[in-house]
C-alpha cells in the first residue's frame, strides 16, 4: 500500500520534498503558513550538485550562470581569490522566490496540492497506531503516515513537537539586501563576487539570465536582534540603514560599489538565525528537514542541502519498504548526519569571519586568502563533486523488519 505524508513547509525545503517523494510513489499534500506563495531572502547560488538535483526532478529554473565567484578586497580592489565551478559545470545564481516559482511549477504537473493559510496548532502522534495527525489552527486534522518538517529555521513542527527546548539562535549578524538597476554600470566581477572589508561583506551579483539587474546583500554585524523573519526599511529607518551602509562601504577601491549602493532605493534587513549543533531530527512519525533540522547560516550550499534532504530521504524510504517509519527516519539521520555536521562547521566558522575587525586582521586575512583557498579547495572539489544519488545506505541488522 502507498504511503501518505503531511508537508508542513509550502518553501524550498517542502516542495523539494513533495517532489521527491512523489517520484517514489508517496502521496504529498503541502500546506504553508502564509497565505500565497512567500519566501524571505535574496539571491542565492545553486551549486553545478544542487542544478543535477533539480534536473532530477525535473524542475526548470533559469538565472546567471556562476562559473567562480570571484573575491575582492574592498580597501585594494585587488582580486584575492575565487571559488571555481567549471571542473563539476556551471553553478547558477537565481532569486529565492524564483526557485520557489519554478518548484511549484514542477508540483503544479506532478499534481501536488499544496495548502496555503494552514497554521499548524498541534501534532497528535499515538505510538499504536499507523498514522499521525496535523490539527491546523483552522480546526482541520489531517491523518497520514508520517509529517516531515520543513518549515524553517523557526519550525513550528520543532518547537511544537519534535523538540521545543532547541530554540533558534541570533548569529548576531544581518543582511541588508536590495536590487537595482544594473544599466549602465561598469561591473568589476563577471557574475558573482564577495568583496570583503573590515566592517563586513559585500556580495553583489547578476542573477537572470539577462544581466540586467544586480542584487547587492550587505553582510555585517549588528548585536541588537530586531524582527526575526527580515523586514523591509523604510522612512527614517531607511536613512538610518543607507548611513550605515555607507559608512561600512563607501569609498571602496572598487568603483561600482558606491554607484551600486547610490542605486538602492531601499533595503530588506534579514537576520540570520542559526539552530545549535546535532539536535533531535524525529520524533515517532514526524521527521525534520532542511532548516528545522539543521538550521546554520548561509555558505554557499544552504539552498542544495534542503534539497539533498529530500532526494536522500525519498532513497532512504524507497529502499526500505518492509520497516517501520521510525526506523526509517533512524537511517535516513544515520546516513545524512556525516556531511551535515561537516556543513554545519564550515558554515559557523565563514560566518565567524564576516563580523568587524581591525584594520591588521583584516590585512592579515587578505594576504593569506590565497593560502586558505588552496588548504580548503580539496575540500571545496570533493563537495560540488558530491551526489546524494549515490550516497552507499547502510541497512545493518539494528534496521532489519523482524521476521
Amino acid at each position: 500500500m502507498s504511503k501518505s505524508c503531511v508537508i508542513i513547509g509550502g518553501g524550498i525545503a517542502g516542495i523539494s520534498a513533495a517532489l521527491a517523494l512523489t517520484k517514489v510513489g508517496v502521496q504529498c499534500t503541502v500546506y504553508e503558513l502564509r497565505a500565497a506563495p512567500s519566501t524571505i531572502g535574496g539571491s542565492i547560488n545553486l551549486t553545478p550538485n544542487a542544478l543535477r538535483l533539480l534536473e532530477f526532478l525535473e524542475v526548470e529554473v533559469q538565472g546567471c550562470r556562476v562559473d567562480s565567484i570571484e573575491i575582492f578586497s574592498l580597501h585594494t580592489g585587488k582580486l584575492l581569490g575565487e571559488l571555481p565551478f567549471r571542473k563539476f559545470g556551471p553553478g547558477l545564481r537565481v532569486l529565492r522566490e524564483e526557485l520557489l516559482r519554478s518548484l511549484l511549477r514542477a508540483a503544479d504537473k506532478k499534481g501536488i496540492k499544496v495548502v496555503y493559510d494552514s497554521k499548524l496548532a498541534a501534532i497528535k502522534d499515538g505510538s499504536e497506531n499507523t498514522t499521525v495527525t496535523a490539527v491546523f489552527a483552522n480546526g482541520e486534522e489531517v491523518q497520514s503516515n508520517f509529517i516531515l518538517g520543513c518549515d524553517g529555521v523557526h519550525s513550528a513542527v520543532r518547537s511544537q513537537y519534535v523538540e521545543p527546548i532547541r530554540r533558534p539562535e541570533y548569529t548576531g549578524v544581518v543582511v541588508a539586501y536590495s536590487i537595482i538597476d544594473g544599466s549602465g554600470i561598469k561591473t568589476h566581477f563577471r557574475s558573482t563576487a564577495l568583496n570583503s572589508g573590515r566592517f563586513g561583506s559585500l556580495l553583489t551579483s547578476y542573477f537572470g539570465p539577462d544581466r540586467k539587474k544586480i542584487y547587492v546583500g550587505a553582510v555585517m554585524e549588528i548585536k541588537e536582534e530586531n524582527d526575526k523573519q527580515g523586514w523591509r526599511v523604510r522612512g527614517n529607518d531607511s536613512q538610518k540603514t543607507m548611513d550605515e551602509i555607507e559608512r561600512r562601504y563607501k569609498n571602496s577601491a572598487l568603483p561600482c560599489v558606491d554607484e551600486l549602493i547610490k542605486g538602492v532605493e531601499d533595503f530588506v534587513f534579514y537576520p540570520v538565525y542559526k539552530l545549535s549543533p546535532r539536535g533531535i531530527w524525529s520524533r515517532g512519525r514526524v521527521l525534520l528537514l532542511g532548516d528545522a533540522a539543521h538550521g546554520m547560516p548561509p555558505q554557499g550550499e544552504s539552498t542544495g542541502l534542503a534539497i539533498e534532504d529530500a532526494v536522500l530521504f525519498a532513497r532512504v524510504l524507497e529502499c526500505t519498504p518492509q520497516i517501520s517509519v521510525e526506523a526509517t527516519f533512524q537511517l535516513y539521520e544515520k546516513t545524512r548526519r556525516p556531511r551535515i555536521d561537516t556543513a554545519y562547521k564550515e558554515a559557523v566558522a565563514r560566518w565567524e569571519n564576516v563580523k568587524d575587525r581591525s584594520w591588521f586582521f583584516q590585512k592579515v586575512i587578505e594576504w593569506m586568502m590565497w593560502v586558505y583557498l588552496w588548504h580548503k579547495m580539496a575540500d571545496f572539489e570533493a563537495s560540488m563533486s558530491y551526489d546524494v544519488r549515490k550516497e552507499e545506505i547502510v541497512i545493518e541488522p539494528e534496521f532489519e523488519p523482524l521476521p
